[in-house]
């Protein structure tokens, strides 16, 4: 009945006009004589779907995590622990060591448990962010099989001197602020960022038939990041990048744990994690060849504490990251890039019996042209890595975009993937496996989209996009011997479809905007891990087979309304789907003004969260809020060079 409810509030507003538009990001541009400034992801990822977050989205949700905006704002599944706790994705069946987390194009997944936590990228950190669905292997490595989600800042030169602060507060004793400060001038960006948040997350929900509190949750953070840009020349750039932050979170127990209305008045488990990263980045960019040397250094500490297990554990990694790259111009419809990439890890643990290491050296390389009188592009990229001193098989993939007619286009695009065992999946003890093999396979989709311009040069847009991947030599944590141990064992087959969606239409100072998203996912085992195993055609665990949402936005004259309903449907928490963790759908309304005045910027916002104060669980046992409320206010000065000067 909930997600019929879903269904007519998003078909009542796909019937009130004819074509919507698509956010999607539209790669079919020309190959031009221009100055080659873009990074792979731009330019060399034809035949796949990218999204790109608006600015409109990102200033939304400022004052949240990353999780938090791509549970509404993306075809993704983000599998959260409650507000400010680890949130893991899933993207088109795959999980959350499958998919590449990359920081301005480093990838920043954890090489201990392969995976990065969504909840510790403010989204205040970020100026650009966007989302590459499917296989990436050839250009980005090792855990690009899901997709790559790319969280960027970027420089604007000569823009004088920018002021920004922000303060939010809610529910639960959570409070965030945030401030920045920009000064740009012709050949020099100076930009420093911080944010401070903490919450108790004492929320009420319901365990067991009693209505109690969630208690020993806080979360606090609090993190700097500082960027410098330096015009070397008209055709040279530098930079260099620190990010620095401090996580505090309290783990509560689980719903199953509570017993009546009791409160429990003692903290059992704790996480504290810090990390320093360091980038540094020299481009030159022309019209036939630009040149790219990158490094970067990542330090990250993190310790559990379980007062009940008398455990103390401490976790610590350093990555160090080196690529140069070339883009050459070969003739007006071809582009050659070509790269080398290395990446160092090194790790300590409780659970490790040394400090392991690993070193993966990658030679990758990309071919662009087009074709039909420059209507239809594609491109071809392979990549070989060594990893400890063994050649994984060639990575390769092939894309195609172009348009069919003037208002159809099509994209399509086929990809090898891979991803390389943790250090936990090897070393852990006991059951770590130093024999097991990377996971490969192989990815494809298939996208087309009918698109509309209006007078007002808004687009209007229906996407569609069917996927396939296969995965073999899965790892799974597997009885052996009386412990559990690391075995390349489960072979998955995953396909579907998603649908996007997007309408905009504007009426003197009224305009109207409306996004519907769509996910149908099956990911099933294809191979039993044992005999008599009954998991053969079932559903991945956590894996919702539909979900979907809509946004709908008014805006006048500064004033505006927007509000967003997510559908999640049944996931199961046992491999052989005998039981599921109930669909939920939530409702989620912003109201806000925007006011100008002179060379500032002020906005004012209210947020009500699961409006309809539903009760539900993403994770079985983990309980969530149901509605709670948030107010905000942000400010934003600048003044011009010419003031300045």
């Amino acid at each position: 009945m909930k997600f019929i409810k879903f269904l007519f509030l998003s078909l009542s507003f796909m019937l009130s006009e004819p074509l919507l538009a698509q956010s999607v990001k539209d790669t079919t541009s020309l190959l031009e004589e221009v100055i080659i400034e873009g990074n792979r992801l731009n330019i060399f990822t034809t035949g796949n779907k990218i999204q790109r977050i608006d600015s409109a989205t990102i200033q939304r949700f400022k004052s949240g995590n990353l999780g938090d905006l791509l549970t509404f704002n993306s075809h993704l599944f983000i599998k959260s622990y409650g507000i400010g706790n680890l949130a893991s994705i899933s993207s088109r069946g795959t999980n959350a060591s499958q998919t590449a987390v990359l920081w301005n194009g480093f990838n920043v997944q954890s090489p201990t448990l392969g995976q990065a936590d969504f909840s510790y990228f403010p989204v205040s950190f970020a100026d650009d962010i966007e989302i590459q669905y499917g296989g990436a292997g050839a250009l980005f490595g090792s855990g690009a099989t899901g997709g790559v989600i790319n969280f960027n800042s970027t420089p604007k030169f000569n823009n004088g001197l920018t002021f920004g602060a922000s303060l939010n507060g809610g529910s639960f004793n959570s409070c965030q602020q945030s401030a920045n400060v920009s000064l740009s001038q012709k050949n020099f960006v100076s930009v420093l960022k911080v944010f401070n948040y903490s919450t108790e997350n004492n929320f009420p929900f319901y365990a067991n038939g009693y209505k109690v509190r969630q208690v020993n949750a806080d979360v606090k953070q609090k993190g700097l990041m500082s960027e410098n840009f330096f015009r070397i020349k008209k055709d040279q750039q530098l930079n260099v990048r620190i990010w620095l932050q401090d996580n505090y979170r309290e783990i509560p127990p689980s719903i199953a744990s509570r017993s009546g209305n009791q409160p429990m008045l003692f903290v059992n488990e704790t996480l504290e994690s810090d990390f320093l990263r360091l980038s540094s980045e020299w481009k030159k960019s022309g019209k036939v060849a630009s040149y790219f040397v990158r490094t970067a250094y990542f330090n990250d500490r993190m310790s559990y504490v379980d007062t009940l297990a008398n455990m103390h554990a401490i976790t610590r990694f350093h990555t160090s990251i080196s690529e140069a790259e070339s883009i050459l111009r070969l003739g007006r419809k071809h582009l050659l890039n070509i790269g080398l990439h290395n990446t160092f890890n090194q790790a300590t643990s409780n659970g490790y019996p040394d400090s392991p290491s690993q070193n993966r050296l990658a030679l990758f390389g990309s071919y662009k042209f087009s074709f039909l009188n420059d209507h239809w592009r594609t491109v071809i990229s392979l990549r070989q890595e060594m990893v400890r001193g063994k050649l994984i098989p060639l990575i390769p993939s092939a894309g195609v975009e172009g348009k069919l007619v003037k208002f159809l286009s099509a994209r399509a695009n086929v990809s090898r993937t891979y991803k390389v065992p943790t250090f936990n999946d090897l070393y852990w003890n006991p059951g770590g496996n130093k024999s097991l093999k990377p996971e490969s396979g192989w990815s494809g989709e298939i996208s087309l989209t009918a698109s509309q311009f209006t007078k007002s040069r808004s687009r209007n847009s229906v996407m569609l996009t069917f996927f396939n991947s296969n995965i073999e030599n899965c790892i799974m944590w597997l009885p052996a011997g009386g412990t559990w141990s690391a075995q390349n064992i489960q072979s998955v087959w995953s396909r579907g479809l998603e649908s996007i969606i997007t309408f905009n239409k504007e009426i003197r100072d009224f305009k109207f905007g409306l996004v519907v998203l769509y996910n149908y996912v099956v990911a099933t085992n294809q191979k039993a891990r044992m005999a008599n195993d009954n998991i053969v055609g079932k559903q991945l665990i956590y894996v919702p087979v539909y979900s979907g949402q809509a946004t709908v936005e008014l805006v006048y004259k500064g004033f505006y309304v927007n509000y967003i309903q997510n559908y999640t449907g049944n996931r199961y928490y046992t491999t052989d789907n005998s039981k599921v963790v109930e669909a939920f759908q939530l409702g989620s309304i912003v109201a806000g003004k925007n006011f100008k005045m002179g060379s500032s910027f002020l906005n004012v916002n209210v947020r009500v969260n699961n409006l309809w104060n539903e009760s539900y669980q993403v994770v079985l046992n983990q309980a969530m809020p149901m509605r709670y409320y948030q107010a905000g206010l942000s400010y934003v000065f600048n003044k011009s060079n010419k003031s300045i000067n």
